[in-house]
Order: structure tokens, then C-alpha cells, then sequence
């Protein structure tokens, strides 16, 4: 009997916590397409947690194959997201603005999905998860 209590009060304590953080999560989730190996140096626009570092080649955008980071905070994204990645023994940079990629302001759910294609090229999409 003390033992089913004991779950019981554990599982109240926990809910409040649960509930938030499916309220709040935010991914930032990395796939590299390319057949290099890349480098992801920074993300300006981004807080510094969620550049991703190295990335190998991967053949499709699945959870098995993907890096994420996650907040279980509100993220801010700045207007503009600089991109600086090193390939082939060689510096990247992509400029891209957030209103054009449909990103908010404030991320407070949801998934950015960053999808290095290859030849310089990114292709990246936010998933709201109330959609």
C-alpha cells in the first residue's frame, strides 16, 4: 500500500512537468544530404547551444538520421540567421532571413529543420507542432 502511494505522489509531482515541457519544447534538427562531411562553426541568429558541429553525410531526412538539439524554453531568432560551416578544408557562409524561411520571432513550439544539401546550399523549414 505504501509503495502504490508513493508511485501515486511521484506521478502528481511529475505531471506539472511533463504538461510544461510538451507545452514548450523547441528542436533544432540537422540533416547534411551532401556526400561531405561538414563543419557547422556557428549559427548567428541563433543561441550558441544549437549550432550543431560536425555532420556527416547522411541518405534521408529521418529521425534516425538526424542531430537535434532541444529547448524546453521559448527561443528567440534573430531576423537574420548566418550560416558558417567549413567543407572540403574550406569556409561557408549563407545569409538567410527568418520572415523569408516562415520562422517566428519567438519559437515556443515546434522544429527548425536545417537541411544542408550540398554546393552551398541549405534548405530550412519550421514545423509548428500545432499545425
Amino acid at each position: 500500500m505504501r509503495t502504490m502511494k508513493s508511485a501515486i505522489l511521484l506521478l502528481a509531482l511529475m505531471l506539472p512537468f511533463t504538461i510544461c515541457a510538451a507545452l514548450t519544447e523547441v528542436d533544432f534538427v540537422y540533416f547534411n544530404l551532401s556526400t561531405n562531411e561538414i563543419f557547422v562553426d556557428s549559427i548567428t541568429g541563433l543561441p550558441p547551444w544549437a549550432s550543431p558541429g560536425v555532420l556527416v553525410p547522411v541518405h534521408a531526412e529521418d529521425q534516425l538520421s538526424e542531430k537535434s538539439m532541444t529547448s524546453w524554453d521559448p527561443v528567440r531568432v534573430a531576423a537574420k540567421l548566418t550560416i558558417v560551416w567549413r567543407e572540403g578544408g574550406k569556409t561557408h557562409q549563407v545569409d538567410l532571413k527568418r520572415d523569408d524561411l516562415g520562422i517566428p520571432a519567438k519559437v515556443k513550439k515546434g522544429k527548425v529543420r536545417f537541411t544542408y544539401l550540398g554546393g552551398d546550399k541549405w534548405r530550412v523549414r519550421y514545423l509548428d507542432k500545432n499545425t
